[in-house]
């Protein structure tokens, strides 16, 4: 090697030297020098954290202490556990990492503003647990400071750090508390107006119900007052409901009110008023009337015509028809008044035949008054005795003996006198009282004739009228096989009478029935028949024995221009069906000569022998000899 060679290997090497020198440098440079205030940070994040249930503990016990109300609920000491413990995860995050939590895991973290709100715990009390969770915090940064000989800027940044951490917790603590009150104001808002509604609509049909109704011709009163505007009242009535629901159930029943519903509200004008008051009953109120008289009235005949029409029911169809009272309103009317005289003038409407409409008449509220002493006697007309049976003799035709007695019940009331089945029956009905007093007459009319069978008088059968409201209780044909029982009366001397309108309102409840009293060796009679729109044929499905034609068709036969041959068509189709026929309300002796020419079987009525007590036939001899 040369001289050149060797000064010029001395000058790479010392260039080499230097070159590494500097990248030494550099990298130095790179590498972020040690921090002792981040080391510091550090360890006192790892302190805090294993402190963490140290922290909460302490905190629990001060906001316990402090809190202005008795939060004893466990599920509120869970939430603030959890509260704490998300705290303390976020402020030794930062201290350890020197980052920040991301948003994601922010809301990661527990809702205690939220849960706060959902569990009624006070604003107030919400931030004094963050004044707490932050002084513990303080604490236990500055013991673990001091154990491992820390102070100064590490100290200083730590505590910076647990003080942002606590106003930034306290600051989304707060928003989610507001925005939570909020939706819970929102909420209770919507359910005060759903309560609202509830209490012045009827549940079943939507309609508003007897306070919104009232409330309303309040101001129609008002207005009547003030400005002189008409307005009338309608009480609607469902004809027949009660057997319709008796009989084919209280579904179907709800089914009804719920299409007649439909229809009164669909054919009203804007801003007339319909509402239910319960069961039945219906009322509207129109107002802004020009000519009210005329006006109420073409309403009324409106609402009559479109209720005859047939509602559809899941398996059949249901025919029915409305009563309707109208009163009008008048300056200063008392609102439940003017509902009380549109209810008087329904009522009326229901005596003079159905599916028409009353004005309202003040010679009514006698009559209402007596009708709703007569609902009030009948709760008690069993205990206080006040029912007696009164029989009318059935007789043979062929023979003119008496084969059977119709048991009809009769009320004496103590202070009103006698009162009349077509008067007390159909309250009875309405009420539901008629069970009871269908039992009554059931256990009285069978024991009565066991005993005049016991005295002699032969084999004489007693009838007893069953309503619609007897067939649908659940147990009736086992409330009559004891009635036989506990009298001794052979099941085969009672009749029991079922009117026609009840099979036609629901043919296979009825049937079902009737197939369990003729199990027990009962009798069925049709009763009125005639005038329930029923067929021979129909009747031939169902355990009948005999059929009662009704009165309307006797009347006047054998006088001129009255023609038998309706009567003698029902005697000879209901003996091809192997049925018997009873004439009802038999007159004169011309009627019962044209009974006789048609074959009928058997007649009562006035001519053959009027109601009386037992005691009083016996007496008069209407049973016919001893044997």
């Amino acid at each position: 090697m040369t001289a050149a060679d060797g000064a010029h290997g001395g000058d790479e090497r010392a260039r080499l030297a230097s070159a590494n020198g500097q990248a030494d440098i550099a990298q130095k440079k790179a590498e972020p020098e040690a921090n002792p205030e981040d080391d510091g940070r550090i360890q006192l994040g790892h302190a805090l954290e294993a402190r963490a249930s140290d922290i909460a503990q302490m905190v629990l016990e001060t906001w316990e202490a402090g809190k202005s109300e008795s939060y004893a609920d466990d599920r509120v000491r869970q939430d603030v556990l959890r509260f704490v413990v998300s705290g303390t995860q976020q402020v030794t995050h930062y201290l350890i990492t020197g980052t920040r939590p991301t948003p994601e895991q922010v809301r990661s973290q527990s809702t205690p503003g939220r849960a706060a709100a959902n569990e009624s715990v006070s604003l107030g009390d919400l931030t004094k647990l963050y004044l707490y969770w932050r002084d513990a915090n303080l604490g236990i940064v500055r013991e673990e400071a001091q154990r491992i000989g820390l102070g100064g800027p590490a100290l200083a940044l730590a505590e910076a750090t647990v003080r942002a951490g606590s106003d930034s917790a306290l600051v989304r603590v707060a928003k989610q508390f507001d925005s939570r009150r909020k939706e819970l104001q929102a909420q209770l808002a919507e359910e005060q107006a759903r309560l609202a509604h509830q209490a012045l609509h009827d549940p079943l049909t939507g309609l508003p119900n007897r306070v919104f109704f009232l409330e309303r011709l309040s101001q129609a009163v008002d207005a009547a007052t003030r400005r002189s505007i008409r307005s009338a009242v309608l009480f609607v009535d469902i004809d027949r409901f009660k057997a319709i629901n008796d009989v084919a159930g209280h579904a179907v029943g709800d089914q009804l009110i719920v299409g007649v519903a439909g229809r009164l509200r669909d054919m009203l004008r804007p801003g007339d008023t319909v509402a239910r008051l319960g069961g039945d009953e219906f009322v509207i109120l129109c107002e802004n009337l020009l000519d009210a008289q005329s006006e109420a009235i073409g309403i009324a005949e409106r609402i009559c015509t479109v209720m005859v029409k047939p509602f559809s029911s899941a398996h059949t169809e249901l025919f029915t028809s409305a009563s309707i009272g109208i009163a009008f309103v008048k300056p200063g009317d008392d609102p439940h008044v003017l509902v009380a005289r549109a209810d008087s003038a329904m009522y009326m409407a229901k005596q003079h035949g159905r599916s028409r409409y009353e004005l309202y008449h003040p010679a009514y509220d006698e009559r209402t008054t007596r009708r709703a002493e007569l609902i009030n006697g009948l709760h008690q007309v069993i205990e206080r005795q006040e029912l007696c049976l009164h029989y009318q003799p059935v007789k043979a035709l062929s023979s003119g003996q008496v084969v059977a007695m119709e048991a009809l019940c009769r009320w004496q009331h103590p202070t009103l006198g006698t009162i009349a089945p077509t008067e007390f029956i159909p309250l009875a009905e309405e009420t539901g009282l008629i069970v009871d007093i269908g039992r009554w007459v059931l256990a009285e009319a069978c024991a009565q004739c066991r005993q005049w069978r016991a005295e002699g008088f032969g084999a004489i059968d007693v009838s007893v009228n069953v309503s619609g409201r007897q067939l649908a209780e659940p147990d009736f044909a086992k409330d009559v096989e004891r009635v036989l029982k506990a009298t001794g009366l052979p099941p085969s001397a009672l009749t029991m009478e079922v009117t026609e309108s009840v099979l036609v309102t629901d043919g296979s409840t009825a049937h079902a029935v009737m197939n369990d009293l003729q199990a027990l060796g009962i009798r069925i009679a049709i009763d009125d028949f005639g005038i329930g729109y029923s067929s021979l044929s129909y009747l031939a499905k169902l355990p009948v024995h005999s059929l009662k034609v009704d009165r309307s068709f006797i009347a006047g036969l054998g006088s001129p221009g009255q023609d038998a041959s309706i009567v003698t068509a029902m005697v000879e189709l209901a003996h091809k069906l192997g049925l018997a026929v009873v004439a009802e309300g038999v007159e004169t002796e011309a009627e019962l000569a044209e009974l006789r020419k048609a074959h009928c079987d058997e007649a009562q009525g006035f001519l053959l022998g009027r109601p009386a007590p037992f005691g009083n036939l016996r007496q008069a001899g209407a049973l016919g000899p001893r044997s």
